[in-house]
């Protein structure tokens, strides 16, 4: 694996881990607008505490299963177990990863102080986590040399399949 390089400011992250980390992130941006997305229409009242341990719990299993998925995949390529830098490495992009729900948990503490309802939090973290998902996008490939053109185009592409998955979930759902 690849590891970091420091210069003074930056820490420069090798195209394979930028490429991990987006995979991952895209990975539980999709998990948890299907959980927010499953709460929000299935219902009738969902608390802020109950909705926010249900999405952590969801998020928290799909990223302990992406890192044995990675462990038990390198261990067959490789005949051998992930040494410390490349176990460092896979257990950074899960940690990365799980920072896609934090505007989402946000939202939902501030439903749970009684900002706006528990309802509202959910469909605006649907909405968060699809613009999260251009966002990164946005970040993994800016230093392509895909051109703004191509890069806008995966973007919004990305974005567009964050809005469908939306829109199918409530198409299937009303």
């Amino acid at each position: 694996m690849n590891s970091f390089r420091k210069t003074r400011h930056k820490t420069h992250i090798s195209a394979q881990e930028l490429a991990d980390r987006l995979k991952e992130r895209v990975y539980v941006t999709f998990t948890a607008l299907a959980v927010l997305l499953g709460m929000n229409l299935h219902s009738h009242d969902p608390q802020p505490g109950a909705s926010a341990l249900s999405l952590v719990v969801t998020v928290a299993a799909i990223l302990l299963a992406g890192l044995v998925a990675d462990v038990i995949s390198h261990s067959t390529a490789h005949a051998s177990l992930p040494t410390r830098a490349e176990m460092r490495h896979l257990l950074g992009v899960a940690w990365g990863a799980a920072g896609a729900i934090a505007g989402p948990l946000v939202l939902l503490g501030l439903s749970a102080l009684g900002l706006f309802t528990t309802s509202t939090a959910l469909l605006w973290g649907q909405w968060m986590l699809v613009a999260a998902l251009g966002f990164f996008a946005w970040l993994s490939l800016r230093r392509s040399k895909l051109g703004l053109g191509r890069t806008l185009v995966l973007m919004l592409v990305l974005v567009l399949v964050g809005v469908v998955v939306i829109a199918l979930q409530l198409l299937a759902h009303s």
